[in-house]
């Protein structure tokens, strides 16, 4: 039996890999420009739209749609 995800939780583009496309400044450092990552999750709080993504250097930080382009191949170099 697979969990619910909580309202306002998106797993849709789970495991789907992304790119920074400025750099992300957060209170875990900087996330450069082009750095790349895996969505983890989509969630919607207070009226804006946030991925959480585990960036291969290690940090796992959210990012606004803006901050970030979904590339079109996974992990297995599948379209």
């Amino acid at each position: 039996m697979k969990a619910k995800a909580s309202p306002g939780v998106s797993t849709d583009l789970t495991g789907k890999r992304c790119r920074a496309t400025r750099e992300i400044r957060s209170h875990q450092g900087r996330v450069m420009r082009s750095a790349e990552g895996t969505i983890l999750y989509v969630v919607e709080n207070c009226g804006r739209c946030l991925f959480s993504v585990a960036w291969d250097h290690g940090v796992t930080e959210y990012a606004f749609p803006f901050e970030i382009e979904i590339l079109d191949v996974d992990r297995a170099g599948k379209p």
